[in-house]
């Protein structure tokens, strides 16, 4: 039998033997599920302070409430994930945003869910979520095998792509048809549902932290962890400058070129959007398909000098159909790379530290696009336009893939 035999081979009997292990299929369930909530949550949330309230100034206020507790406390949660069971954290987590969402239910129902109330609420959620990520992204390498991990990675990674564009039409068509008292408890439904699914994944739990350390010395020893491992620091910093100089600018780009290059409608934006996530879906297809074993390093590298180009071009759009095709392509570089900057990180991690290197990668990265946005836009309101700083923000990063390619020898050489 031929090499390329026994590789095709080999990579069906993993991916048959990841669909039939039971821990996994119950985390794919429990992400889509927890995945679909969130997004209807946000949704509704939204269209709440917009349509309900008549508090458009607010809405910025209440989607920093649910969003930057969730930033800042990620890398607590990682603490967490390392010295309790991560099953347990999720289920927590899961059950007591549901409980959450009834509580506001039954608000609603006496009139009195008003913008202060639906901070707090709001605040609570995204919180009880930072120490869901952590444990969540932790957990999958201690139910899988390391051949199994970037397949499954791919796999989850589609899912909930396809989910974040899903949740927001379901959330749309649950806002027309019945009232706010209901989509909570239907939210909520879904969230105790996801917890009870938690509790039937079994794992062997090689987290042996001393529960006596202080939860400040754990979170001081991921750091000293990160910073000492020369491969994770680099994957952790290529993260970073992808998500302040392509993830940002390139979200606040989809509806400035829609406008103000194009001088399109809405059909034009929903366009773009459509095209950024269908390739943020086929990469993370082509990656679970490929399940590249050797020369990830280069993958990344490649993931850096392929995302600089395109914003390049971004920047060149003039016409619909080249802002959909470049859309397409930077989605599909987005998760082409980073679902093995991932794999590899939750590959090279001590069992016992992956919970707080998995929550600073989520804080690290999550928490420079707020700040990304707030630059972008600064830049924007000194008559900066769109296309001039896809045009910086594209070369400073292929700049930066020359910085790693020369320096790096660790991620060059890595498999």
């Amino acid at each position: 039998m031929s090499y390329e035999a026994k590789t095709l081979v080999k990579e069906s009997s993993t991916a048959r033997s990841l669909l039939s292990n039971k821990g996994f299929l119950l985390l794919l369930v429990v992400s889509i599920v927890s995945g679909l909530s969130f997004s209807i949550y946000l949704l509704t949330e939204t269209w709440y302070v917009i349509n309900e309230l008549n508090q458009q100034p607010w809405l910025g206020v209440v989607l920093i409430a649910t969003t930057l507790p969730r930033v800042l406390f990620m890398s607590i949660g990682g603490v967490y994930a390392d010295k309790w069971n991560r099953t347990n954290i999720m289920f927590y987590s899961l059950l007591i945003r549901g409980a959450l969402l009834t509580s506001m239910a039954i608000v609603f129902y006496f009139g009195l869910l008003d913008v202060y109330s639906l901070l707090i609420f709001a605040t609570i959620f995204g919180l009880l979520d930072a120490f869901f990520v952590p444990a969540n992204q932790s957990l999958l390498p201690q139910i899988v095998s390391k051949e199994q991990l970037m397949r499954g990675n791919s796999i989850l990674q589609s899912t909930n792509q396809t989910v974040l564009i899903i949740g927001p039409i379901i959330g749309g068509l649950l806002i027309e048809t019945v009232s706010y008292q209901y989509i909570f408890p239907i939210v909520a439904f879904f969230l105790i549902t996801s917890s009870v699914i938690v509790k039937f994944i079994k794992y062997e739990d090689e987290s042996n932290q001393n529960q006596k350390q202080s939860s400040y010395r754990d979170f001081l020893e991921g750091l000293h962890y990160v910073k000492t491992s020369k491969l994770i620091f680099t994957l952790m910093c290529v993260s970073m400058v992808l998500n302040f100089f392509i993830a940002g600018p390139g979200s606040l780009a989809l509806p400035l070129i829609a406008n103000d290059v194009l001088s399109g409608t809405a059909l034009h934006l929903s366009a773009l959007e459509t095209s950024i996530a269908l390739g943020m879906i086929g990469g993370a297809f082509l990656i679970g398909i490929l399940n590249p074993r050797r020369k990830r390093g280069f993958i990344v590298l490649g993931q850096l000098f392929f995302l600089g180009i395109a914003m390049v071009l971004l920047s060149l759009v003039t016409t619909l159909w080249q802002g959909i095709i470049v859309f397409a392509l930077i989605g599909l570089g987005i998760t082409a790379g980073d679902i093995p900057i991932k794999t590899m990180i939750q590959e090279k991690t001590d069992p016992q530290k992956i919970g707080r290197v998995m929550g600073l990668m989520s804080t690290a990265s999550s928490g420079l696009i707020p700040l990304s946005f707030g630059v972008t836009s600064l830049v924007i309101s000194f008559n900066i336009s769109i296309s001039q700083i896809l045009l910086v923000c594209g070369s400073f990063v292929i700049c930066f893939f020359l910085i790693i390619l020369l320096l790096s020898k660790k991620l060059r050489s890595v498999d």
